[in-house]
């Protein structure tokens, strides 16, 4: 009964044959709200007393009204940002990357694909580098093979993918830039922007102890910094989109944000966000934490970001991103539980107001896929990456569902008239839910307990009464 995503199984199930299945989908249940009934407790009398009555279902009606306006989804809700040497490993060795990954791409919907990361400030073009290096900075620099940009022009070519490419600021030279815009525009296929440097609020610190306690005007001499290696390199772009400035913490540069887009003159305000990080105190990433519903939520405390954006006429988008920052943790980053949290972080991102999430590749643990010879591996993650780009295709529009009772409901009214309802039990016990005007739905079922994303069609006769397990997301689809 478990299916693959895009090869679902159509079932015709009468609602009183559907009430026997029980536990039939993981983290599903069909029929009556059983009452779930606390231990119980004693009264001074002496008597039991049940400490909690039944259940009372959420109920929601899948009628016209759920198609309501809501936030535009005006590019596609996921991409994704790739270190350079993710990307050249991913290539392969011949002349064309592997088929398998081109496949992964296009199942991903054909998202934006950005090489940025870390190592975008550190790359150099093939040929730029020869002999012993004679510096430190030399040393470290990582240059690109004479057949990169070959073998990337057959993988877009093939997968229709967007291009981002991120520029090395931090060493500044602009024969590089210029060789690398040249390289880059050979290589794209299907639309080419830029990004400048990597996280530049960290160019300025002599260490990175100063992260948590930033000195008075230290964020208008690190702007300052960047703009000037900024204005260096700005014509080997010339009129191509850029991305930025792609901070590593907004909110270091939140009075500076404004002038920093508008003497980059980008198109769109790139940031970059994790919620939880590994870098340092690795006992913070666990799975209970990566379910709160403070890190779901983590881009409403940039809104601000996405204000000022707007304030310039200008999208914005979270441009990496990932569970937890210096690659996760190996039992979190790449458990079942990540494709949930990464729902309800997309969901919380696009009703901010951000168009996009991309999410970053490093060969660590919250990779959502890893390539291996010719074979593509895929994670959990990537399940709920292929969920969102289906569920919330460009032209549609999201909305919060109100007065659900203890579920979070959004409804997205998709560009073709259907509708997909998503149901998210962010609590610790299973919630019953009462879907009305429910006839022929398909459902799909995201469950930190399983990996991978379990899709039916159900037929019911107006009323289907469902279980929704703990820390599961059940997203409904309906047809017009």
């Amino acid at each position: 009964m478990f299916q693959p995503m895009g090869r679902r199984r159509s079932m015709r199930i009468p609602l009183a044959l559907a009430l026997s299945f029980g536990m039939c989908l993981l983290g599903l249940a069909w029929g009556p709200a059983r009452a779930h009934a606390a231990a119980p407790t004693r009264r001074a009398s002496g008597r039991p007393q049940h400490a909690a009555s039944k259940i009372v279902p959420s109920e929601v009606s899948l009628t016209p009204a759920l198609a309501a306006p809501g936030a535009a989804v005006t590019m596609p809700p996921v991409g994704l940002s790739v270190e350079y040497p993710t990307m050249v490993q991913d290539l392969g060795t011949g002349s064309c990357p592997p088929s398998a990954l081109t496949a992964e791409l296009l199942r991903l919907g054909s998202p934006p694909l950005e090489l940025a990361g870390v190592s975008q400030d550190f790359t150099a073009p093939d040929g730029a580098v020869s002999g012993q290096p004679t510096s430190w900075e030399a040393a470290t620099l990582y240059p690109l093979s004479a057949t990169f940009w070959s073998q990337l022009q057959c993988l877009l070519s093939a997968a229709k993918d967007p291009l981002t490419v991120g520029l090395n600021v931090r060493t500044g030279n602009l024969s590089w830039a210029t060789q690398m815009v040249a390289k880059a525009q050979s290589a794209a296929a299907n639309g080419l922007s830029f990004s400048l440097g990597n996280e530049p609020d960290l160019y300025g610190l002599p260490n990175y102890s100063s992260l948590d306690k930033p000195q008075a005007g230290e964020e208008a001499a690190e702007a300052n910094l960047y703009l000037q290696l900024v204005s260096y390199l700005r014509p080997a772009v010339g009129s191509a989109p850029l991305i930025g400035p792609e901070l590593s913490r907004p909110a270091r540069w939140r009075y500076v944000l404004s002038h920093v887009v508008e003497q980059l003159h980008a198109q769109t305000v790139g940031v970059h966000l994790y919620p939880l990080t590994d870098c340092r105190s690795p006992r913070e990433v666990t799975t209970g934490g990566l379910l709160s519903s403070q890190v779901a939520d983590a881009p409403e405390r940039l809104s601000w970001v996405v204000s000022a954006a707007q304030a310039a006429g200008l999208p914005a988008i979270i441009s990496e991103a990932n569970s937890a920052s210096c690659g996760g943790l190996a039992g979190v980053s790449d458990s079942p539980a990540a494709a949930v949290w990464a729902v309800r972080f997309v969901l919380s991102a696009l009703k901010t107001g951000f168009r996009e999430v991309r999410f970053h590749f490093a060969g660590d643990p919250y990779d959502p896929f890893v390539v291996r010879g010719g074979a593509v591996l895929t994670r959990p993650l990537e399940s709920a990456l292929v969920a969102l780009n289906q569920w919330l295709p460009v032209g549609s529009s999201l909305r919060t569902v109100p007065r659900v009772r203890e579920l979070v409901a959004s409804a997205v009214a998709q560009p073709g008239g259907g509708t997909v309802l998503i149901l998210d039990n962010e609590r610790a016990r299973a919630r019953p839910v009462v879907l009305r005007n429910a006839h022929s739905v398909h459902v799909a079922i995201l469950s930190p307990a399983h990996a991978g994303l379990v899709t039916e069609t159900l037929i019911a006769r107006g009323r289907l009464k469902l279980s929704i397990a703990p820390n599961t997301l059940l997203a409904v689809s309906t047809v017009p």
